[in-house]
This record gives C-alpha cells, sequence and structure tokens, in this order.
C-alpha cells in the first residue's frame, strides 16, 4: 500500500534522496536542449526564417501575452490533474513546437509556433517546481532549488556552448539538428517523469478554480511585485548590450565576457546563498536587497557613458555584478514565498499562475519598458528605473512590519519556534 507523502515530514525526507537525482538529471536534459536554440533563435528567424527584427520583437511579445493569459487554464490543469501530468503533456507539446520552427514559412506560422513555446516555457519551471516541492522537506526546499538552478544554467551553457561548435560553419543547414536535439531531449524529460516511480501522492490535489485564483488578492500582488523585481531579466538581456554599444567606447566583444561572468556568478553562488532565503523573514529581505541592488546597478548603468572605455568596462561589470545579486536573491526568495503562500492542495495552480510574472518581465513589459522608456531617456531612463526599484525595495519591509503586528509568521518561522520551546 502506498503511503502519503507530505511535505516536511520524515517519511518525504526519506523519499526526495532517491527522487532527486532523477529530476536533477532531467532539468539538465531540458535546459540544454534549451540552450542549443536559445542564443542562436533570433539569427535563426532573421537568416533563415527571413523575418524582420521588427517582426520577430512583435511576434515574441505577443507570444509573450498568449502565455500569460494561458497561464489560467494551466493552472486549472495542473491543479486538477497535479504538476506531473500536466508537466509532461507540457514537454511533448514543446518538443512538437520545436521541430515546427523548421516549418516556419512566413509571421503568422512563426507566431504559431512562438506562442506555443512560450506557454510551455512558462508553465514547465513551477510545474517542476511544485513536483519537486511537494516531495522535499520544507526546511529543504531552498537548497534544492538552488540546486535545480544551478543545473539549469549549466544545461543553458552546455546547450550554448554545442550550439557555438555547430554553428561555427555558419551554415543555415547547422540550425536542423540543433532544433531536432532539443526536440528529443523534451521527449526524453517527459519520458523520465512519465516513467518515475512515485513514493506516494505528493500531497492532495484537487480542482482549483478560475475565481479562486483571481480572488486571492495576496497572489496578485505578491505577483505583480515579482514582476517589478524581475526586470533585471530585460535590464540584462536587452537594455545592458543595447546600452553598452550605442552609449560607451567600449568594445561590443565585451557583451560576451560579461554575460560569462553573469553565469558563473549564477552557477557558483545560488547554492551557497541559500541561507539568505530559507525562511519567508529572510525572503522579504532578499527582496528588498535585490531591488536596492538593482537600483544601484541602474545608476551604474547611467554612470558608464560618463567614463573612457577603461572605466566604463569596469562600471559596466559593476553592474553587471550587482544585477547578477539581485536575481539570485530574488530567484530564491521567490521559490520561498511562493510555497508559504500556495494552499498545499492547490500549489500547482499558484505556482503556475504566479510564474506569469516573470513572462511579463522578460517578454511583455519589460522589452518595451527597456526599449521605449529607459534607453530612449538615456541618464535620465536608468535614473527613473533605480528610483522606482528604490520604491520597491521599501514593500517587503512594509510586509514584514504588517507581519509582525498582526503577530503572524510563516511556517518556517512556526516550525523554528515549536523546536526553541522543545528545547527549553
Amino acid at each position: 500500500m502506498s503511503t502519503s507523502i507530505t511535505p516536511g515530514r520524515p517519511d518525504g525526507g526519506r523519499d526526495y534522496r532517491q527522487f532527486l537525482p532523477l529530476v536533477q538529471g532531467a532539468t539538465l536534459i531540458e535546459w540544454t536542449g534549451t540552450g542549443l536554440f536559445l542564443a542562436v533563435s533570433t539569427i535563426y528567424f532573421v537568416k533563415v526564417a527571413h523575418l524582420s527584427t521588427s517582426s520577430v520583437g512583435i511576434g515574441l511579445t505577443i507570444g509573450g501575452a498568449i502565455a500569460v493569459l494561458a497561464a489560467l487554464p494551466i493552472a486549472r490543469l495542473a491543479g486538477r490533474f497535479g504538476p506531473k501530468s500536466v508537466l509532461i503533456g507540457v514537454m511533448l507539446l514543446r518538443a512538437l513546437a520545436t521541430v515546427g520552427y523548421l516549418w516556419v514559412d512566413g509571421w503568422w506560422s512563426f507566431l504559431l509556433i512562438v506562442a506555443l513555446i512560450a506557454v510551455t516555457e512558462q508553465s514547465s519551471p513551477p510545474l517542476v517546481q511544485a513536483y519537486v516541492g511537494a516531495r522535499s522537506p520544507e526546511s529543504l526546499r531552498a537548497k534544492v532549488m538552488a540546486v535545480q538552478r544551478t543545473v539549469v544554467n549549466l544545461g543553458i551553457s552546455l546547450g550554448g556552448l554545442i550550439a557555438g561548435v555547430a554553428l561555427g560553419s555558419g551554415s543555415p543547414g547547422a540550425f536542423r539538428p540543433l532544433l531536432i536535439g532539443g526536440a528529443v531531449a523534451y521527449v526524453i524529460v517527459a519520458v523520465v517523469f512519465a516513467t518515475a516511480r512515485d513514493g506516494g501522492t505528493p500531497g492532495p490535489v484537487g480542482a482549483t478554480g478560475v475565481r479562486d485564483l483571481l480572488k486571492d488578492r495576496r497572489l496578485l500582488g505578491f505577483t505583480a511585485y515579482n514582476a517589478l523585481v524581475s526586470l533585471w531579466m530585460p535590464v540584462l538581456n536587452v537594455a545592458f548590450p543595447l546600452w553598452l554599444v550605442t552609449a560607451t567606447e567600449v568594445p561590443e566583444r565585451y557583451v560576451g565576457i560579461l554575460y560569462a561572468v553573469n553565469t558563473v556568478l549564477c552557477i557558483a553562488l545560488q547554492y551557497p546563498l541559500n541561507r539568505c532565503y530559507n525562511t519567508t523573514t529572510r525572503a522579504w529581505i532578499s527582496y528588498a536587497t535585490a531591488a536596492a541592488l538593482l537600483s544601484c546597478g541602474a545608476l551604474a548603468f547611467a554612470a558608464a557613458p560618463g567614463f573612457g572605455a577603461h572605466g566604463a568596462l569596469l562600471t559596466l561589470g559593476g553592474a553587471v555584478a550587482l544585477l547578477t545579486f539581485a536575481e539570485l536573491l530574488q530567484v530564491g526568495a521567490s521559490w520561498t514565498l511562493s510555497f508559504a503562500l500556495a494552499p498545499e492542495g492547490a500549489r500547482s495552480a499558484y505556482l503556475v499562475l504566479f510564474n506569469t510574472s516573470r513572462t511579463v518581465a522578460n517578454r511583455v513589459a519589460g522589452p518595451v519598458l527597456m526599449t521605449g522608456v529607459v534607453l530612449a531617456l538615456g541618464r535620465a531612463g536608468w535614473i527613473a528605473l533605480a528610483g522606482v526599484l528604490l520604491l520597491g525595495a521599501v514593500v517587503p519591509l512594509a510586509v514584514l512590519r504588517r507581519t509582525r503586528r498582526a503577530g503572524t509568521a510563516g511556517p518556517s518561522e512556526r516550525a523554528n519556534a515549536r523546536r526553541a520551546r522543545t528545547r527549553h
């Protein structure tokens, strides 16, 4: 007879040690497949699919918006059938969409594929988070997710290196094995999860209504706030390289070098920093710190053009380092607080909806904000962004103050308090 596994109980602790290597192996395969095409996708759209850069940008933005709208039905499915079943379907659909790039022959077919990719890319991380979190002890979730994200970065880096070697010939035909390789990776991940032995039921699963999600003001407010602090993504991916090229004397080749600095720091520090956000109180403090670091990073970007090539490079390097530490703290804090916010029986649905904040920041509002406001206004735009982010750093402190006044504490704090009382 199978035994139900409740997060945080000893039986879940025994199970997760056998379970994690399988999930981490699947994660490495998934994100290596993603990395095969991630770094060269824009080149493929322009040189092989023969789309203009503006039409690619519009298509990616619309695809991101569709992914946000699709979060509610995906959340409904996850709430009804559980994260594992929906994750398998998402991976198979992602594989089909990846192969579909080979038949893109115009903007409308491009939009269809981009939308499918956006929906599946958005859905996968929270489903994995829900599945892993349900089978990991509560006290170890921050560590487990830190390892997961380290594996994600390793996979992206490995896929990017393979893509760089494959495209060294400059032949348009080199994209085909990359796309097929990515699709195969997603199929393998689906098979891994489909054949994985469940050591019990990872928490109760019940139908979660869309109205229930939309009526939860804490969920919606936290999702909106996370979108704000997640602006490190469009800053790093959109604003930073364009600012370096157009506003400073730093050679273009340093864009890749500074990206590498970000990747290496993420791989090296995500796990060691897990103690900074392994309780809800620490997670809120990490959010405040992340917003403040982003604000300082924006000011550094504003200052960079005022120096020569060497000084600007050092300033931009400092800005990227600030962004990286903000990224590490924001991502880690989001794991702890999203788990604490979500009711156990509806965790998958809550996490799927919460994850739309990253899509809004990275795909929908973020690129437009960076190109249409921050870069358009130049230094004034960076300073305005720094001001908004600095105000955002106050929000977690206000939440903590309100929580302490109300005399409430998160699950981790209550557990610590019980252990302390037991000792005395």
